[in-house]
């Protein structure tokens, strides 16, 4: 299979540099051991209004600080300079497409070049690529991974650093080889945790239901738009609860929701279909919705913000 063409520039430290250049060194203790926090945004082309918006790019940017903060990480730049070179990156790659913003704060090298020493070297990197939105009607088969989700007293999951997704990927790669396109991981107490990478939403009985904070999971952005688009539209309440395993096998629907994902149907759990199979119709209004609103096609665009806007008349790349 042929790479995938990468963007022309990404941006480290302070200035937009050629792809390539946007390197660390392999002992740096963010390549040897991890040692970084990120996060991942969404932007979304608009082609009514030739833009690209982001959204919750400040909720994402808080995160970044709470995580940094756990890991006494400091760095020389503001929420708003980051959400600025965010821009500029993409106003240099001259996207008109859908893209998925990374940005990480890292730690540099160690004093002897050690990965497990102090140090305050620290920096930023943000890379954007193309990231198309699943098509309508997209779902997935998941199974149950047989690793356990990372717990709060060992590697806690609501700092979302490079390091943790070891789990994520263990589990992930489990799934691909065993012939799904996903996992779902149960915490230490054998309840569900979530996916790698994407949070999990049951509907059953009428009711959505989401795993609680303390259950292990990194604490979605997307979740709580969810949450809020369902209140809203189906007059539904978002409930954060245990999930136990076997109530996966018995819900009437099951989504993953994510920044990367969206909201992504699961139509199987270990090869037991859900519902019918199918989509289902509280999955489909909550998809519908949630496009409307990251497109700023809703009244309330304060979850928004422009990333790009394409003057009259100028041509698309």
């Amino acid at each position: 299979m042929s790479a995938a063409p990468t963007p022309q520039y990404a941006w480290l430290d302070g200035e937009v540099v050629p792809w390539d250049r946007c390197v660390l060194h392999a002992r740096s203790q963010a390549a040897f051991w991890g040692a970084n926090v990120f996060e991942g945004v969404r932007g979304y082309w608009c082609p009514e209004e030739q833009e690209i918006l982001a959204f919750k790019m400040d909720q994402h940017l808080a995160r970044l600080w709470q995580s940094m903060k756990s890991l006494h990480l400091r760095i020389e730049f503001t929420p708003s300079q980051l959400t600025e070179a965010c821009a500029e990156l993409v106003r240099a790659n001259e996207f008109r497409q859908d893209v998925h913003l990374c940005v990480v704060s890292y730690f540099g090298m160690g004093p002897g070049l050690d990965p497990l020493a102090y140090t305050e070297e620290t920096g930023v990197h943000i890379t954007a690529v193309a990231a198309p939105t699943p098509p309508a009607g997209h779902s997935v088969e998941a199974k149950v991974s047989t690793w356990r989700r990372i717990s709060d007293e060992a590697m806690p999951p609501r700092i979302k650093t490079g390091a943790n997704y070891h789990n994520s990927r263990l589990a992930q790669h489990e799934a691909v080889r065993d012939g799904y396109q996903t996992a779902l991981l149960l915490n230490s107490r054998g309840t569900v945790a979530e996916a790698p990478g994407s949070c999990l939403v049951m509907v059953r009985n009428g009711q959505l239901v989401t795993p609680p904070g303390s259950s292990g999971v990194l604490e979605g952005l997307t979740v709580d738009a969810v949450a809020g688009l369902a209140e809203r539209v189906l007059g539904m309440h978002l409930v954060r609860r245990e999930i136990d395993r076997s109530e996966l096998y018995i819900a009437d629907e099951l989504f993953l929701c994510g920044t990367m994902a969206g909201l992504l149907p699961i139509r199987s759990v270990d090869r037991i279909e859900i519902g019918d199979g199918g989509v289902g119709q509280v999955t489909q209004q909550l998809q519908a919705a949630y496009s409307d609103l990251v497109h700023g096609r809703t009244e309330d665009r304060s979850e928004l913000t422009g990333l790009l806007r394409v003057p009259a008349g100028l041509t698309h790349a």
